[in-house]
C-alpha cells in the first residue's frame, strides 16, 4: 500500500482549469462613459490611456487557476503609436491631391511601414501581458511579418493608389480581384501569430497551416451561395407570377427588400461563424511545453450573442456597447480551458523569464499600436 502511494504521488492526476471573468457590464459601465469623456474632450489624446484602462480591467478580471492576469503598457507609448499612424493614414488620404510623386512615396512608406507596425504591435501587447509575473512574448521575424501582411496592406493602399495613377484603366480595379486571397491571408496571418507566441521563454507549438485556418471561409462561402440562390428564387418567382400584370405599388419593392435582407442575414451569419471556427481552430492547436489549450465556443450561441448585442446597442444609441464588450469576453474565456498532464505549477515553474526586457525591444515600446487578435 505503500508504494502504491509513493507510485500515484510520483505521476500527478492530469489537471484542466477554465477561465473565467469577474468583471460585470456596470462596472465596465462605469470605466467606459469616463473613457469616452475624456477622449472627446482631449479630442482624441486620451484614447490611449482609455485603452490601457480598458484592458486592465478585462484582464484583470480573468482568472486562470486562482490568478489573474494583467497589462502593464504604458499608454504614452500607445500614443505615440497612434501617432506616426494617423500621420500615415492621413498622407495616404491627402497625399495625391498634392502630386502624384508625394502620393507614391506616402504608398511606399505605407508598404513598407505597416507590416513592420503590426509585427511591433504583437511584441508590444504580449510583452505587457503577464500571469503570475511571468511576461507572454511574441519571437515572430521580421522577414516572416512582411510575407505575412505585405499583401494584406497592400490590398488596403493600393486601389486608392491606382485608381489616382491610373484613373479608367481596367488595371485599377483588377486589384480587387486580390480579396479572393483573404481567406489564405487571414489564414496565415493566424499562423504566424499563434505559432510564434511566448510564455516566458516557453515557445508555442502550432502545427497547423495556412490552409487549416482558411477551411471555414469555404463553408462560410457555400452557406452565403446557398442564401443567394434562395434569394434569386424569392425575387424571381413574385416576377414570374406577376407576368402581364402590373404589380401593387409595395409589391414592387419587395424584390430590393428580400435582396438587402438576405445579403445582411448572410453577413450576420457567416462573420460569426469564421470567428468561432478560427478561433476554436487556432487556440484548440496551441500548446505550450506540459500546457494545452482547447478552445470550444459555439456557433449559435455566439450568433445569438452577437445579434442580441447589436439589436440593445441600437436601441440605447450605443449605450450598451460596454456590457456587450463584456458579454462577448464572459462568453469567450468561458469555453477556453487549460490542461496540465504534470500538474499546473509544475507547468508554471517551467517557464521563465525571458532575458530580454519585459517590453520586448525598444521599437515594440515605440510602436506601441495595439492590435486586437
Amino acid at each position: 500500500m505503500h508504494d502504491l502511494e509513493d507510485s500515484t504521488a510520483t505521476f500527478p492526476a492530469a489537471t484542466s482549469h477554465g477561465l473565467a471573468f469577474s468583471g460585470s457590464g456596470g462596472e465596465y459601465f462605469r470605466i467606459w462613459i469616463v473613457n469616452l469623456l475624456l477622449t472627446v474632450a482631449t479630442l482624441g489624446i486620451y484614447s490611449a490611456w482609455a485603452k490601457t484602462r480598458r484592458l486592465r480591467y478585462f484582464y484583470r478580471n480573468t482568472q486562470l487557476a486562482g490568478a489573474a492576469f494583467d497589462f502593464r503598457g504604458d499608454p504614452k507609448a500607445i500614443l505615440r503609436g497612434r501617432i506616426l499612424a494617423v500621420a500615415l493614414l492621413g498622407a495616404y488620404h491627402y497625399a495625391f491631391g498634392f502630386s502624384l510623386k508625394a502620393g507614391v512615396v506616402t504608398v511606399a512608406l505605407l508598404l513598407a511601414g505597416l507590416p513592420f507596425m503590426m509585427r511591433a504591435a504583437l511584441r508590444f501587447r504580449l510583452s505587457n501581458t503577464v500571469y503570475r509575473g511571468l511576461p507572454f512574448g511574441f519571437a515572430g521575424g521580421v522577414k516572416e511579418a512582411y510575407l505575412v501582411y505585405l499583401l494584406p496592406v497592400a490590398i488596403f493602399v493600393l486601389p486608392g493608389a491606382l485608381v489616382a495613377l491610373m484613373p479608367g484603366r481596367p488595371i485599377a480595379g483588377a486589384v480587387f480581384l486580390l480579396y479572393l486571397c483573404w481567406p489564405l491571408m487571414h489564414g496565415a496571418m493566424k499562423a504566424y501569430q499563434h505559432k510564434h507566441l511566448m510564455a516566458g521563454d516557453q515557445r508555442a507549438a502550432f502545427p497547423l497551416g495556412t490552409a487549416n485556418l482558411a477551411k471555414p471561409y469555404l463553408f462560410a462561402f457555400l452557406m452565403g451561395l446557398g442564401m443567394l440562390v434562395l434569394c434569386i428564387i424569392a425575387v424571381l418567382v413574385p416576377v414570374f407570377l406577376a407576368r402581364g400584370h402590373k404589380p401593387p405599388g409595395f409589391m414592387a419593392f419587395i424584390p430590393a427588400i428580400v435582396g438587402i435582407v438576405t445579403a445582411y442575414i448572410v453577413l450576420l451569419m457567416t462573420g460569426p461563424y469564421i470567428t468561432v471556427r478560427m478561433n476554436n481552430l487556432a487556440w484548440s492547436a496551441t500548446s505550450f511545453p506540459g500546457v494545452s489549450i482547447t478552445c470550444a465556443m459555439r456557433v449559435w450561441p455566439y450568433l445569438r450573442l452577437q445579434i442580441v448585442n447589436v439589436l440593445l446597442t441600437l436601441l440605447t444609441l450605443g449605450l450598451y456597447r460596454p456590457f456587450a464588450a463584456v458579454r462577448t469576453w464572459k462568453y469567450r474565456v468561458a469555453h477556453v480551458t487549460v490542461e496540465t498532464p504534470d500538474g499546473f505549477e509544475q507547468a508554471v515553474l517551467a517557464a521563465r523569464r525571458p532575458p530580454v526586457a519585459a517590453a520586448g525591444d525598444g521599437v515594440a515600446d515605440f510602436l506601441g499600436v495595439d492590435l486586437s487578435w
